[in-house]
């Protein structure tokens, strides 16, 4: 007995403490609960303002150019019930019976946090979101998840559900820099919100919870899937019919054609700023900043026609789908313009660069290296490494080609050779200093053709050749200026730093080559511009069709890309050519950009133009500083000083004779070359005469002198163009001859004949 009077004495006093705790607990939590919801102010002018925006200025200012988000406002009551049903079914199913926030939802969001040690369920009802989306940042903090309950149960308090659920559609973010469901509609299916169908409505509401993971645009079959969820909880919720279900799984997300205006240049400045200050768009948004950029509208417009123009001809003479891109940077590496045609969301895309790579990862490295000048001598020729074999895109081999023009002509086979002997780490390592990093799965030789395996970015591209194109001084590009919060006050501004990552020797000698690309290669159809233009195509391929097509092209002043494909499909049809549209594109914004002409690089201070023999260089196949001065057989290129055309001994200093006596003269015979004019003398009595000269012939030469057989003595000798003996002087006696010729033939066995 005592035992048990123990027991429920400990028990009551167990029972009397834990009451007194959970009295504290919730009192306290009660008194935390009381002074937050003081302390938190719901705002109300910026929760209903239809102002809340991202200004976008180009360089000029305010004046011009102004790009701003502000939402597209629609009435609830113009939307068809499955636009709303679609969004309360997939967000928030018990919104009609809540104050706010639902219980079991956080319970079970809170339960898989714990279990999972993540923050990644949120549980957020559609009143939470739309305080985040308008009010709140996205960082996944405790502390603004209680902020963000408690200013929905203020939300809920104020608003009736009608007005809360119109002010959620109208805030909510939809990717592709759509703000609101009417922006949204217009956006992906060119209509008012209330002109949606079922299936529409339910791509929208699917996307919502994560735009980039669920967008049609970029990843379609997701979006599909994401659909169908939603149209699944429509039927489970008997807000559609069985047939109406079926027919939406069934169809297609028919995304509209491009859009009327254009926002290219705004959208990526906005992305730029977002990373810049880490924050997402819908922050941004939020905050009402201003952000200046180095847009030039005139620049712009002129790469919108010029791309336009091109793109639209060839998607209607060749029936086919085609998305692009073009950006002009100057050199400080401010993006001046930038057009993306295309319904898919190119942000941070990465494509195979193909030949394009191959002045970065091969020839500026080799040069750096002194493995090469552009006039080096490549032997273009079949080979193969361990079984990869590569061609040329002519199927043709070429024989010695300078590295010039292997790059001029794009050809694969003298790549891959520099590649070989240059090394695949100065290779990579020269990628890096450009702000191009690879993985190890690409250090092989067909990097030389340009394979990566997740491929390279457009704009990592741009700033690489804008280094080279600026003496080896690397920045990325940039779209930002500066940005201003919505008080005026500079909250970011630009830094022009560059860093000095190759020589500008380097720079300047493949520059040199790619200007022969303009003039002779693939982008030769620049050569009519006049003009000092480096350039450089590629075309990339899946093994049987192509896929992407570039033309890089860059001066003194600005560094500029085109690039054109068929997402959608991923084959470009025959007749796209990266040396035909993406060149004409290009070639058009560059006669807008020089209407008066523009300077040509200047020449480093230990790059030399030098002399080197071509008789050498065809015959022995290396770059030789010549010992004569015929100019047929003499070519100039630019070296550097540490690497110029070696000097060898007078190879043509002796020329040897052969002269024989025949029944009708003196037959004289000798080796000729094409560098040297030989003169060949006939002396008698001391007396000289010129019988030949020969000039520019590789051969051996031969010729017949019949007035001999008068003279007792005659000599002969050659003088090259400088009247510089280069033979023996010989001597020989014709009547000689006649007198062995007597004795041997017509008196034989008698007595002889002497003279």
């Amino acid at each position: 007995m005592k035992k048990k009077k123990n027991f429920n004495t400990n028990l009551k006093r167990f029972l009397l403490i834990s009451s007194i705790i959970v009295l504290i607990v919730v009192t306290s939590l009660g008194i935390g609960f009381f002074i937050l919801y003081n302390k938190y102010d719901l705002n109300k002018t910026k929760l209903t303002s239809l102002n809340n925006g991202i200004a976008v200025y180009s360089s000029i200012g305010q004046e011009t150019t102004l790009y701003n988000t502000n939402r597209s406002i629609i009435k609830l009551e113009s939307l068809p019930n499955y636009v709303i049903n679609a969004f309360i079914d997939v967000e928030d199913k018990r919104f009609y019976e809540h104050n706010g926030y639902d219980l079991k939802r956080i319970i079970k969001a809170g339960f898989v946090n714990l279990t999972t040690k993540s923050k990644s369920q949120g549980a957020s009802t559609i009143s939470q979101q739309l305080i985040k989306n308008a009010l709140l940042s996205n960082e996944k903090t405790y502390s603004r998840k209680i902020k963000e309950i408690i200013l929905s149960i203020k939300l809920e308090k104020q608003f009736d559900k009608k007005e809360i659920l119109e002010m959620y559609l109208n805030t909510i973010y939809f990717g592709s820099n759509a703000y609101g469901i009417e922006n949204a509609s217009k956006i992906y299916f060119n209509k008012s919100a209330k002109d949606l169908s079922l299936n529409e409505a339910c791509c929208l509401a699917g996307l919502i919870k994560s735009p980039a993971y669920y967008s049609p645009r970029t990843n379609y079959d997701n979006a599909i899937k994401r659909r169908n969820l939603v149209a699944a909880l429509l039927l489970e919720n008997n807000h559609i019919s069985q047939k109406d279900y079926n027919n939406v799984l069934k169809e297609d997300i028919i995304l509209s054609n491009k859009n009327n205006f254009d926002h290219s240049y705004e959208e990526e400045a906005i992305f730029e700023a977002c990373k810049l200050l880490n924050i997402s768009e819908r922050e941004l948004i939020n905050k009402n900043y201003q952000i200046i950029t180095f847009k030039d509208d005139n620049i712009q417009k002129n790469i919108i026609n010029s791309n336009n123009e091109i793109i639209f001809n060839n998607e209607n003479k060749l029936n086919t789908d085609l998305d692009s891109i073009s950006i002009v940077v100057n050199n400080k590496n401010q993006v001046l313009g930038y057009y993306v045609n295309s319904n898919y969301n190119l942000h941070n895309m990465k494509r195979q660069p193909a030949s394009i790579l191959k002045p970065l990862a091969v020839y500026l490295p080799a040069i750096s290296h002194n493995i090469l000048s552009p006039a080096s001598p490549i032997l273009d020729e079949p080979i193969n490494y361990k079984g990869f074999a590569p061609h040329n895109a002519d199927q043709s081999f070429h024989g010695y080609v300078t590295a010039k023009q292997a790059l001029s002509d794009s050809l694969n086979i003298p790549s891959v050779k520099v590649l070989d002997c240059l090394g695949l780490k100065k290779s990579k390592d020269m990628l890096a200093n450009l702000g191009i990093n690879i993985e190890k799965a690409d250090l092989n030789l067909t990097l030389a053709l340009g394979a990566v395996k997740n491929g390279v970015g457009l704009f990592d591209i741009v700033s690489a050749y804008s280094a080279i194109a600026n003496q080896g001084y690397y920045s990325p590009i940039t779209f930002v200026n500066k940005i201003l919060d919505e008080n005026g006050n500079v909250i970011y501004s630009h830094d022009d730093y560059k860093e000095k990552v190759v020589d500008s020797e380097s720079c300047f000698l493949l520059t040199d080559m790619l200007k022969q690309t303009s003039l002779t290669g693939t982008a030769k159809r620049f050569e009519s511009l006049n003009l000092p233009i480096a350039s450089k195509t590629g075309t990339a391929n899946n093994g049987k069709n192509n896929t992407d097509i570039y033309n890089l092209a860059y001066s003194t002043e600005h560094t500029m890309l085109t690039w054109i494909a068929n997402i959608k499909d991923n084959i470009l049809p025959q007749a796209m050519l990266s040396s035909s549209q993406p060149t004409d594109v290009n070639k058009r914004i560059i006669e807008h950009l020089y209407p008066n002409g523009v300077k040509d690089f200047e020449i480093p201070d230990r790059i030399e133009k030098l002399p080197y023999d071509l008789i050498e260089f065809e015959t022995n196949n290396r770059l030789v500083k010549p010992n004569h001065t015929n100019e047929r057989y003499i070519a100039y290129d630019y070296f550097k000083s540490d690497n110029i055309p070696i000097e060898i001994e007078n190879i043509i200093d002796k020329v040897d004779v052969n002269l024989s006596v025949e029944k009708n003269g003196v037959l004289i015979s000798f080796t000729t070359q094409r560098n040297v004019e030989y003169k060949l003398y006939k002396e008698i009595n001391g007396k000289s005469t010129l019988l030949t000269s020969i000039k520019d012939k590789t051969d051996s030469f031969e010729i017949l002198d019949n007035d001999v057989f008068q003279f007792e003595e005659i000599k002969y000798y050659i003088e090259n163009e400088n009247n510089q003996k280069i033979s023996e002087i010989y001597t020989i006696r014709p009547k000689d001859y006649l007198v062995n010729m007597l004795n041997n033939q017509i008196l034989s066995g008698k007595n002889k004949w002497y003279i």
